[in-house]
């Protein structure tokens, strides 16, 4: 790999266009700068079923970043070389709250063997796309549920994941700080795949993007290079803080705009991988 440089992209936003896809012009522009020798990989809120999904074809060699930092994980076995999980009493406690609410969560798991992705019968329209769109990806992990609170208690809880109507969103995620307490992580982000609604998540404090890259660099024996970063959202800003240079897309979050060192054009101009390749002279 090269010693100098890793570049960690985010997904959705960034290098996926405002449709989910990942376009023609950018998966072969990926791989053009693989084959060239470019130390690149992903870091993205998905896992690795999805990003494999997603990025059929282009031959990433480093390991990826999933779940906004739970693993750091192999894309092709999914085996997860680093792991950040809830304790049972925080994964309990979030999920009561949200049980309370009259929607089931969908729970990310890791048993030490394989990957679980619990959901039960109780599910709002938002919630109701983010399992129909893994059983279009074939997510082997999915798992329907009628004890979701038993769940929580017995398996190691990765990622814990609800969607509130977009006015409601602010209550329950704080609400969700408040009984998942200290050791806990509450991300909040509008679903601009459905708008209208904002996905809310509780993971351990630890799985954030920014403190996953270390861990990644390590894995990879490539402690100390410098690392370039382009995320287009709040949950990217961890990211930010730890690279040596910092790129947001045209289209990102206003905060994310004022905290780039640069913007390129937007996701569906495939800004970022025009300006790697640009910045490889290719």
């Amino acid at each position: 790999m090269n010693a100098d440089e890793v570049y960690v992209c985010d997904l959705d936003g960034t290098l996926l266009r405002s449709d989910a896809t990942l376009s023609a012009f950018s998966r072969d522009g990926l791989n053009r700068l693989l084959n060239a020798g470019v130390s690149l990989t992903v870091a993205s809120a998905r896992g690795t079923p999805s990003m494999r999904s997603l990025l059929a074809g282009i031959g990433l060699q480093l390991p990826v970043i999933e779940l906004n930092g739970a693993f750091v994980s192999e894309i092709d076995s999914g085996r997860h070389l680093v792991s950040n999980v809830l304790s049972k009493g925080e994964s309990c406690a979030a999920v009561k709250a949200i049980l309370e609410t009259g929607n089931d969560p969908v729970i990310t798991t890791w048993d030490g063997r394989q990957d679980g992705v619990h959901f039960g019968a109780r599910m709002n329209e938002s919630t109701t796309w983010y399992v129909e769109e893994k059983r279009r990806y074939r997510d082997p992990r999915l798992t329907p549920c009628d004890d979701l609170l038993g769940i929580a208690a017995e398996e190691s809880v990765a990622q814990i994941t609800t969607f509130a109507l977009d006015e409601a969103a602010v209550e329950l995620a704080e609400r969700l700080r408040q009984v998942a307490g200290s050791g806990a992580v509450v991300h909040s982000a509008a679903n601009f795949y459905w708008p209208g609604w904002t996905e809310i998540t509780v993971q351990h404090r630890d799985a954030v993007k920014g403190a996953a890259i270390p861990a990644l660099l390590a894995a990879c024996g490539a402690s100390g290079v410098d690392v370039v970063v382009y995320g287009d959202h709040l949950n990217d800003l961890s990211m930010f803080a730890v690279a040596t240079h910092s790129i947001a897309p045209a289209n990102a979050h206003p905060v994310v705009l004022e905290r780039a060192a640069e913007v390129v054009s937007s996701n569906d101009e495939d800004g970022v991988v025009r300006h790697l390749l640009s910045r490889h002279g290719l």
